[in-house]
């Protein structure tokens, strides 16, 4: 499967409030209803939390402030995505979503990327988390310097075990990376104006936000934390990347 990201900004003459309510309330059905003509598989908002940890990540690492939200969407392959916007009905539904869309978000301001997950680890044994859970989200520009493949590589096979060592740690539950498919054709179309693709986005989730900060030895945490935090810099351009917490709302998953 391939998994659309859309990394949102609201527009400036709404309120965060008033952001997520619409964003979830009105324009979540309205995706739902558009599901079958655009054959999405699964599709899932992700809300931006308030905490003070939120500013922790950031100034730890000299990053960029969070963003609103992000929006998931998952198809079974590129070409069944394409097929489907190039259908009559698909092209209707994707002008109904873009049109909605321009109420509430900022496009340019946004980001829309197209990427492929990687599996980390899964600690959940299968029974996936409650309600109270939360997710670090941590949106990846590379360094600069280096390529794309060079920075998905070390991503993947450095920096990917390294934070499974520290999984119980840090009380990770979960951690998936998705990294960015390169654009060709259609995909390089920008009409709305979006700012340039992120290279991939980390999520890592945490059963509840009182299991921020580790597992009960704050000085191997704090160990941990910075860690990983220096292996990031070999691949990141921190200036240019962001971290925060996250609350998935699953809306819809015609997938399993």
């Amino acid at each position: 499967m391939i998994k659309l990201v859309y990394v949102i900004t609201r527009r400036a003459n709404l309120t965060h409030a008033a952001f997520a309510d619409y964003w979830r309330n009105t324009h979540g059905p309205l995706v739902a209803a558009q599901a079958d003509a655009l054959r999405m598989r699964k599709y899932v908002q992700s809300h931006l939390i308030e905490h003070p940890a939120n500013e922790a990540m950031r100034s730890a690492r000299g990053m960029a402030a969070p963003v609103d939200g992000i929006t998931e969407v998952w198809w079974d392959s590129l070409e069944d995505m394409a097929a489907a916007y190039r259908t009559a009905g698909g092209a209707a539904s994707g002008a109904i979503l873009a049109e909605d869309e321009s109420k509430f978000i900022d496009f340019t301001e946004s980001q829309v990327f197209i990427t492929c997950e990687h599996l980390i680890f899964d600690h959940t044994e299968g029974r996936g988390l409650g309600p109270d859970a939360a997710k670090v989200t941590y949106l990846l520009n590379r360094k600069s310097g280096i390529s794309q493949a060079e920075c998905h590589a070390t991503w993947l096979n450095d920096h990917g075990p390294l934070v499974e060592a520290f999984a119980q740690i840090l009380n990770m539950k979960r951690y998936v990376q998705s990294h960015t498919l390169s654009p060709t054709g259609a995909a390089t179309h920008n009409p709305r104006g979006f700012l340039p693709p992120l290279d991939g986005i980390t999520e890592v989730w945490i059963s509840a936000l009182s299991e921020l900060g580790g597992a009960g030895d704050p000085e191997a945490s704090a160990t941990a934390g910075k860690t990983l935090i220096e292996d990031e810099r070999r691949f990141v351009e921190m200036a240019a990347s962001r971290c925060f917490l996250t609350r998935e709302h699953l809306i819809f998953d015609h997938a399993g």
